[in-house]
């Protein structure tokens, strides 16, 4: 019996002390999971409490078909999605005004550019910035598709699983994903060349 299926055990039998166990082990992957997609710390932490609070009561459906941390990245995914929903929902005034906000938020933050932060080392570092920035601009369920397979390394069947669709539709996705962040990539560089050729031609009429 592995770690894990012991803990599960001696929690269905009443142990707490095995459930914390369980809690130690995965909280930090539960909150970098949900913190992706949760606007600050503050209320990934609170969802990463609700996930485990979720996981506990739940704990008697747990058959094994799939491996405890895929199961809990389950629960995880659905309670951060859930989340989401209910922030949008307080917030939203009016539906077309909402759409108009996050557009325009998400656009901001594709186009910050990367000189605006700390001087980066190298190229390499500032094409991964702005590669995150753009990650951060994708809609939540896209975030968590790409932090599962990038970050947390699953399986598209685990992801599958997780995510309630069939391995072809993470597939697809996942395709659309990065074909959206390559033409991202490519909006950025195209921008930053336009802007030294102006600053160059203003550096240069300067000198005239």
């Amino acid at each position: 019996m592995n770690r894990d299926a012991d803990y599960i055990k001696r929690t269905r039998a009443g142990d707490l002390h095995a459930y914390a166990a369980l809690v130690d082990k995965y909280q930090s992957m539960v909150f970098v999971l949900v913190r992706s997609v949760c606007r600050n710390a503050e209320d990934a932490r609170e969802v990463t409490q609700d996930v485990f609070l979720q996981a506990y009561r739940q704990l008697h459906t747990f058959r094994g078909a799939a491996s405890f941390k895929t199961w809990l990245y389950r629960i995880a995914y659905n309670t951060a999605i859930s989340h989401i929903r209910k922030e949008q929902s307080r917030e939203r005034r009016a539906q077309d005004y909402r759409e108009h906000v996050l557009q325009a938020s998400a656009q901001t933050t594709v186009q910050t550019p990367a000189y605006a932060e700390e001087e980066q080392d190298s190229d390499e570092q500032q094409r991964y910035e702005k590669l995150r920035s753009l990650v951060a601009s994708l809609p939540p369920k896209e975030r968590l598709l790409i932090e599962l397979y990038y970050y947390k390394d699953l399986k598209m069947e685990e992801i599958a699983h997780i995510c309630s669709l069939t391995p072809s539709n993470v597939k697809v996705s996942m395709f659309r994903i990065r074909q959206k962040l390559k033409a991202g990539m490519r909006t950025e560089i195209e921008r930053e060349a336009d802007l030294e050729t102006e600053v160059t031609t203003i550096s240069t009429n300067d000198k005239l």
